[in-house]
């Protein structure tokens, strides 16, 4: 998903690097075995890879090419100690394709230096977490990567390899160290996971004040590293991003917040403010993009693009794509044979469908413009509210609450959330349950909303729509106490008590 622009010789990797051993002439040479083994490891067939490796350093044991490959399948095994051994090797080093395995191995080692592993073999998955806190995340993760891998089986045919592995780490600097995505591009973007080296790489949730769409983002990773397994890492950046933003929510129920707003009123006013790019001049990664807004928009092109391409072309022509991707000379060729049609062809029937949709208005807190009005006293009359709410004044906080210009931050999950607890601490439940109503009131998701609304939905008797809303709380703030422990009510289930117990240590957040 994301690539320096140092990374990417790394895709040239068998090309890259002259032979200085030879095979015996029966067998084939170095850089064939490499090019081989690198499809095999990219595939995420790993002990194919291995097997292929193993007899080609025997055979040639001083190739670099061998070398840099059993270098680069045990970055995908999360072997980085093994991968640094090999790299010791000082004609590796003088390489600028060694150099940067060397600074993924290296920021791999240190990462996973003190990580503790939860494996699940029955179902084929491996989670290192960086923070020991976070294992209590392991269910739940566990229960969306299975129905994430199912859907994608069922959506573009994929299979899966033996392990699907994932790292869950604390911060920014470590997602950055571990998938070899700059730093600021990261910080600039907003980029909370990477599926890069055969494993998806996911940022706490606890990173966060009140956490993100780590479930769906989950989804979204896991379909690049099926788009990576299926084409060989092939496929061009309009489709990787286009198709994992198409499959980062079917792997579940539709929500309320799915296409919110439409993916075509953001192409469509990012068009207005020339934010727009070319399906084929997206660069190396959307993470690395100038500014959210652009990325924003990026994602927007490519998400409509690639439901276009789905609901208009020939019947599987996403599976049929990524098959072609695997032998194809380009991602032309590809679409030619999956559609009957080049990307140029397609693009301009998309924008001309695309210019005749009507232009729905964006939310100003989605960006693309002005910011809302009152920001300013919006956050600082917010902020106020949530403290006096964490020292049990919610009368005081109410008072400030009604400072604010009338109709100011309506659709505003944080402000609604506010609101309603206070209504809730003075005992005034009618009220606190008419902000809390309708998700299709507010902005965005917000975990404290879900959590709010399932402890009044539950106090009411209304018990499945406050599981669904606890649900819904914690795929976005899985830490928060209200959501993870369900509103203080006794947990039957061991996963759900694992939750609410790290959610205890952490404490409320933001009071």
């Amino acid at each position: 998903m994301n690539r320096s622009s140092r990374l990417r010789s790394l895709g040239a990797l068998g090309l890259f690097v002259c032979a200085t051993a030879v095979l015996p002439a029966s067998a084939d040479g170095p850089l064939d075995v490499g090019a081989k083994a690198r499809d095999l490891t990219l595939g995420l067939d790993l002990d194919d890879a291995r097997r292929l490796l193993d007899v080609a350093a025997k055979a040639a044991p001083t190739s670099i090419e061998v070398a840099l490959e059993r270098v680069r399948l045990a970055i995908y095994d999360g072997d980085c100690d093994a991968a640094l051994a090999i790299l010791a090797r000082p004609e590796l080093q003088k390489l600028e394709v060694g150099a940067a395995l060397a600074e993924i191995s290296g920021g791999c080692a240190r990462v996973t230096a003190a990580t503790h592993i939860e494996r699940d073999d029955a179902r084929g998955i491996e989670i290192r977490y960086q923070d020991d806190e976070d294992r209590a995340l392991t269910p739940v993760l566990v229960e969306t990567i299975v129905a994430a891998r199912e859907a994608l089986t069922r959506d573009l045919g994929v299979t899966w390899p033996k392990t699907t592995r994932f790292v869950v780490v604390r911060d920014l600097l470590s997602l950055s160290a571990m998938t070899g995505l700059p730093y600021d591009a990261a910080r600039t973007t907003g980029t909370v996971g990477v599926a890069k080296w055969g494993r998806v790489t996911l940022l706490s949730p606890r990173a966060s004040l009140h956490g993100y769409a780590w479930r769906d983002t989950v989804a979204h990773e896991l379909t690049h590293m099926a788009i990576t397994r299926a084409s060989l890492d092939r496929a061009p950046l309009w489709l990787q991003e286009g198709l994992a933003k198409r499959e980062e929510v079917r792997w579940r129920p539709p929500g309320p917040f799915d296409d919110r707003p439409s993916p075509e009123s953001l192409v469509l006013r990012g068009m207005e403010l020339k934010l727009d790019l070319p399906l084929d001049k997206l660069g190396p990664s959307i993470a690395m993009l100038p500014t959210a807004d652009a990325a924003l928009v990026a994602f927007a092109e490519v998400t409509s693009f690639v439901r276009f391409l789905a609901e208009s072309g020939p019947p599987n022509v996403l599976p049929k794509l990524l098959t072609e991707l695997r032998t194809a000379k380009g991602a032309d060729e590809a679409l030619v044979a999956a559609s009957g049609r080049d990307l140029k062809t397609w693009d301009g029937t998309w924008r001309t469908w695309l210019a005749a949709k009507p232009k729905d208005s964006i939310p100003p807190g989605f960006g693309l413009g002005a910011a809302p009005p009152n920001l300013s006293e919006l956050r600082e009359r917010a902020r106020l509210a949530e403290l006096l709410l964490g020292r049990e004044h919610p009368a005081a906080a109410l008072a400030e609450l009604r400072k604010l210009p009338a109709a100011a931050g309506q659709d505003d999950p944080v402000l609604r959330t506010l609101w309603g607890r206070a209504h809730a601490g003075l005992g005034q439940s009618k009220e606190a349950e008419a902000v809390t109503r309708d998700p299709k009131e507010l902005l965005a998701s917000y975990g404290p909303w879900w959590a709010l609304r399932g402890t009044l939905l539950r106090g009411s008797g209304v018990l499945g729509d406050a599981d669904a809303a606890f649900v819904e709380a914690v795929a976005q703030d899985p830490i928060d106490i209200d959501a993870a422990c369900e509103g203080g009510v006794e947990l039957p289930r061991p996963e759900k008590r694992l939750l609410c117990d790290a959610a205890r240590r952490r404490g409320p957040q933001g009071d």
